[in-house]
């Protein structure tokens, strides 16, 4: 395959390196030229799973030396940000914000570095990179701790093949804390009140995805998504209205009193972080300060194991409503069906096996 940045996608100028997982977290959780296992090497013609073992800071892909330095700064903040969380401390709102930016890079340079290292077995081509897809959808952030008491580092759910076709889903185990990390368009905006999709068509002559947007209903409901929930951790929602990826803007469907109202930051096509309660929704704004830390520390032989289950069933929801095909040819259709039908057998393969350990 062609080398490309993975910030901006266009062939690297000035090439440096990217840290997909940055050399900071590396660092902070042992030596960073420790061997880390990498999912499984893919081979379609054996049935056998070969583990990917290389050192922690190996996990390297080309960018731009300028679009490298220009996320230095989030970096930094980032860094700060989570050495904050495993001390038990709080976050404002615009910190958390920025944190999820922060996650949303992390996300979509794995699946591009993944992508890569198994020789795009997935047959994608992407049409956004990590600059054009951060910051733009919903997004959802579980944190849960366990009993674990040393340094660790793990990355769940981006080696498999539905994360290889939907990158919205995936895990960040650091020390003790496991990160779950969702993000997809008009995730959450619904049941918060926010414009979201009635119904979405998949175009036939481009890579596309066609909407039909809605005016928010502009109350909240509970539960925030229509899914149960299986971490036992805090769970952060936040709206995201940039417009990026959607051809000729929102078309006014935000500009409301309810959207702005309920923003951080309007003009940016920001939501306010919205914190789900069993009871209740309570929501944050920019310096409003956000205690992170779980109540509940849950065993880590159980977590471990249920926490590898439920990213692959989160990546299996994403794959539960898919947009319609109907304007696509019988052969763009069986291709589609296929793929899909692959990866979540594969995960649900997984799953079983993850089960029979609990």
């Amino acid at each position: 395959m062609k080398k490309h940045c993975v910030f901006c996608g266009k062939k690297p100028e000035d090439k440096s390196k990217e840290h997909i997982v940055p050399r900071w977290l590396i660092e902070l959780t042992g030596e960073a030229n420790r061997n880390a296992r990498f999912g499984f090497v893919k081979n379609i013609k054996s049935k056998d799973l070969l583990e990917r073992n290389f050192a922690f800071d190996k996990f390297t892909f080309p960018a731009c030396s300028v679009c490298n330095n220009k996320y230095a700064d989030l970096e930094a903040r980032a860094k700060n940000h989570i050495e904050n969380i495993l001390k038990g401390n709080s976050l404002k709102a615009s910190e958390l914000s920025d944190l999820l930016d922060w996650f949303d890079k992390v996300r979509v340079g794995a699946w591009l570095g993944m992508r890569v290292l198994d020789k795009n077995i997935a047959d994608v081509d992407p049409n956004f990179h990590i600059e054009t897809r951060m910051g733009q959808f919903d997004r959802l952030l579980i944190i849960e701790k366990s009993d674990f008491s040393g340094s660790r580092l793990n990355i769940g759910g981006a080696d498999s093949f539905c994360f290889a076709i939907t990158p919205s889903a995936f895990l960040l185990i650091i020390n003790g804390y496991y990160f779950t990390n969702i993000s997809g368009m008009f995730l959450c905006s619904r049941r918060l009140g926010f414009p979201y999709i009635k119904t979405s068509q998949l175009h036939p002559d481009r890579d596309e995805v066609e909407v039909d947007l809605k005016s928010g209903r502009e109350r909240m409901m509970l539960p925030v998504l229509r899914k149960r929930i299986a971490e036992k951790g805090v769970r952060f929602f936040q709206p995201m209205y940039k417009g990026g990826l959607v051809e000729g803007g929102l078309d006014g469907f935000h500009d409301t009193e309810y959207v702005k109202n309920h923003s951080m930051d309007y003009e940016k096509g920001i939501g306010n972080i919205f914190k789900e309660h069993d009871n209740g929704i309570a929501e944050y704004s920019s310096d409003d300060e956000i205690f992170m830390k779980p109540q509940e520390i849950q065993r880590e032989s159980d977590l471990y194991v249920r926490s590898a289950i439920n990213i692959l069933e989160w990546q299996l929801w994403f794959h539960k409503d898919l947009p319609d095909t109907s304007r696509l040819t019988k052969e763009q259709r069986k291709y589609i069906r296929d793929r899909f039908k692959i990866a979540n057998k594969v995960n649900r393969a997984f799953i079983n096996s993850y089960k029979k350990m609990l």
